[in-house]
């Protein structure tokens, strides 16, 4: 017997001992994959909706910071305010859940500017944010002076609160004081 014959006999062999799975094994390994997810789509849904409202809260916070920020550098007011129904205009009211605006002021009119070659304006336009997610915040606008403070006119701490829409979410405030100090906190 030559050892080719050897390698192909044995190879048969092993074919011919080789088999697939059962229908039984293949229903009970579908069984268990389907309880396990059934477990934890609960607990990711939950994580899911945890990541949007801290999302939102924190672009609120860069978006505010980006404000003072940019009042600091271009030695001029700033705004955050609501997202008007025309484009790259302020709103009314307190509910920011519908997109805010953060856009350059300089002649002081609570608007925002329109835009020139050297400054694009909004600076940045949030959109609204997720049905399930609201954000509340001062009716008037929010502003920043060319030394970074609210200033005389905006003399009193500005509260931002984000929440989900569930039982069980996180709260997010955000306070901006006169001075133009800016936190962001977490509670339950």
């Amino acid at each position: 017997m030559k050892t080719t014959d050897f390698v192909v006999r044995r190879a048969e062999d092993i074919a011919r001992n080789v088999r697939g799975f059962t229908i039984l094994e293949l229903t009970i390994a579908a069984a268990l994959v389907a309880i396990t997810a059934g477990i934890a789509a609960p607990g990711m849904l939950d994580l899911i909706r945890s990541n949007r409202l801290s999302t939102a809260a924190r672009e609120l916070d860069a978006d505010i910071l980006l404000a003072r920020r940019e009042a600091i550098e271009r030695k001029a007011r700033v705004l955050v305010c609501v997202a008007g129904s025309t484009a790259g205009s302020c709103g009314t009211g307190a509910v920011w859940a519908r997109g805010w605006l953060v856009c350059y002021d300089a002649n002081q009119d609570n608007e925002c500017d329109a835009s020139t070659s050297t400054h694009r304006n909004p600076i940045r336009q949030h959109a609204e944010l997720d049905p399930t997610l609201t954000l509340t915040g001062p009716a008037a606008v929010a502003r920043f002076n060319a030394n970074g403070t609210q200033g005389a006119a905006g003399a009193s701490t500005l509260t931002f609160t984000a929440r989900g829409a569930w039982t069980g979410s996180k709260t997010y405030v955000e306070t901006v004081t006169p001075t133009g100090n800016v936190s962001l906190t977490a509670g339950s």
